[in-house]
């Protein structure tokens, strides 16, 4: 997790304010232009190996969406790394919790970084400019943004939007609350987003291009449900991006 293209004295700022700590463990770690500690990276690493079992190419490589994101028409999910639920204590999962509970601006700054290597070539073919596209982001519930202090979906956006030189827009507004989607079964899920969001101005996409972030992509359940509202709303194209993707239901 080298922290290419962020500068030495931004890490220098970082390790000055909140200490050398992993962001995946939270003990010190060792100075370098990294953000994880050396047991911590050599355990991501071993996320980069899994494969697509659609594809067969590594996650970085890997465009494939989920069964359900097909369904609903969307062709194409960037990911950082595949995601494995099971098993708690991989780094990964470490990170993942940590951003829903830190917003480690750094740390979204250096996902955003590395998929916006494929992003940049997926915007050239599709014809993304910076005046026809927008970067929106699945919004959480106001109770957990209360929780939690801050949405971590939001700030990967806000990544990725400035990483592109995009304009990025919180047109997505949640509804509902709903049930927690990991306590939930396929078809569960689908359901339990349905009338989940609205748009705050649904002029605001219609003719454009959007790059639908989240942070977490299991089912693609409520991506695909974000993603129907705006393709309704006369959004032009609409491809996802995510730092963490399951393949576990993918068929």
């Amino acid at each position: 997790m080298k922290m290419y293209p962020i500068t030495r004295a931004k890490l220098w700022l970082r390790a000055l304010i909140a200490g050398e700590k992993c962001i995946a463990c939270g003990e010190m770690k060792t100075k370098g232009e990294s953000l994880l500690c050396p047991e911590c990276e050599d355990d991501l690493k071993r996320s980069h190996l899994l494969l697509c079992p659609d594809c067969g190419a590594y996650a970085r490589d890997c465009l494939c969406v989920t069964p359900i994101m097909r369904d609903a028409g969307l062709d194409v999910l960037i990911k950082y790394a595949f995601y494995d639920a099971t098993d708690k204590d991989a780094a990964l999962n470490r990170i993942i919790r940590r951003l829903k509970h830190i917003p480690d601006r750094l740390a979204f700054s250096y996902f955003a970084a590395v998929l916006s290597r494929h992003l940049s070539v997926l915007c050239n073919s599709r014809g993304y400019t910076k005046d026809n596209t927008l970067v929106v982001h699945i919004p959480r519930s106001k109770k957990t943004i209360a929780r939690d202090g801050h949405d971590q979906a939001e700030l990967f956006a806000a990544a990725v939007a400035k990483r592109m030189d995009f304009p990025h827009r919180a047109v997505i507004k949640r509804l509902k609350h709903g049930k927690a989607q990991k306590y939930l079964h396929i078809d569960e899920r689908i359901e339990n987003v349905k009338g989940m969001f609205c748009l705050k101005d649904a002029d605001s996409v219609k003719g454009r291009n959007i790059i639908l972030a989240d942070d977490l992509v299991t089912t693609g359940a409520t991506v695909s449900e974000a993603a129907r509202i705006l393709l309704s709303a006369g959004a032009a194209d609409v491809v996802c991006i995510c730092i963490a993707n399951s393949d576990k239901f993918r068929k």
